[in-house]
C-alpha cells in the first residue's frame, strides 16, 4: 500500500501541485495541500472503489482539501500567479515575457468569474479532464459540466474584453 502511494505521489504529484497552486495563488500552501492530499489518500486507499480512474480520485481529494483550506482562509483574490508552463523546447526571451502576459491576464481574467466556471474551466481546458472526469471531481453531472463550461467561457472571454486584452489571442 505504501509503495503503491509513493508511485501515485512520482505520478501526479506535478498535476496535484498546478492544479491546487491554480486554484489558491500560493505555492508554499499549494505544497502542504499537496501533501495533505497524499497523506489522505494514503489513509484513504483502502476506501478507493475503482468507479473512476485513481487519478480523478486523487483530484477530488485534492480539490476537496483545497476548498476546506479555502474555507478556513477565506481569501480575497485568486490566481494572482501563473501555471507555469513548460515547453519542449527553450523559448525565446520574448516568447517567454508574451506567454507570461498572457497567462496572467487569462488567471487574472479567471480570478473575476463566478468559482463554479472557473473550477469547469480549470479541469476542462487547462488540466484536460474528460466531462465525465470532471462531474466526478466536482460531483456534479456531466450536463452542469458541459453547461457551466460554456457560461464560463462565455464570461471569461467577456473579462477579458472588459479589460481590453484581445480574445483572438486566446482559443477556448
Amino acid at each position: 500500500m505504501e509503495l503503491q502511494i509513493q508511485m501515485l505521489y512520482e505520478q501526479y504529484h506535478n498535476e496535484i501541485f498546478r492544479y491546487i497552486f491554480l486554484m489558491i495563488g500560493d505555492r508554499q500552501q499549494a505544497k502542504d495541500l499537496m501533501q495533505e492530499t497524499y497523506v489522505k489518500a494514503f489513509i484513504n486507499i483502502e476506501n478507493f472503489r475503482g468507479d473512476a480512474s485513481i487519478k480523478t480520485w486523487l483530484y477530488r481529494i485534492a480539490r476537496n482539501e483545497t476548498i476546506d483550506y479555502l474555507r478556513r482562509k477565506k481569501p480575497v483574490t485568486y490566481f494572482l500567479d501563473f501555471l507555469l508552463y513548460v515547453k519542449s523546447s527553450e523559448p525565446t526571451p520574448e516568447e517567454v515575457i508574451v506567454f507570461g502576459d498572457d497567462m496572467e491576464q487569462l488567471y487574472l481574467a479567471l480570478s473575476r468569474i463566478k468559482k463554479e466556471y472557473r473550477d469547469v474551466i480549470i479541469l476542462r481546458k487547462i488540466r484536460e479532464f474528460s466531462t465525465k472526469e470532471t462531474a466526478t471531481i466536482l460531483g456534479w453531472k456531466e450536463s452542469r459540466i458541459k453547461t457551466n463550461l460554456q457560461r464560463g467561457l462565455m464570461a471569461l472571454q467577456k473579462e477579458m474584453q472588459k479589460e481590453g486584452y484581445l480574445s483572438e489571442t486566446f482559443r477556448f
